[in-house]
């Protein structure tokens, strides 16, 4: 398992940092290095888990976390 995944800072994102897919890589980074980390350990059967997730820390983007947008992350 590990952490909290946020991809940018809410209150300061805009509309387009929720379509730019290069917030996805870092994320995508971080669950390859766990999934070669436990493939290589004692247990490489051991289950995967994400702990907290969302779009943006700090409340959300007012009038963007809430809407359709969103859901492209």
């Amino acid at each position: 398992m590990f952490g909290c995944s946020y991809y940018f800072r809410g209150d300061t994102a805009s509309y387009e940092d929720y379509l730019n897919p290069a917030y996805f890589q870092d994320l995508a980074d971080t669950i390859d290095l766990v999934q070669e980390t436990i493939a290589g350990s004692k247990y490489p059967n051991l289950a995967k888990w994400i702990g907290e997730t969302s779009d943006a820390w700090h409340s959300g983007t007012p009038n963007v976390s809430d809407r359709f947008v969103s859901g492209f992350l």
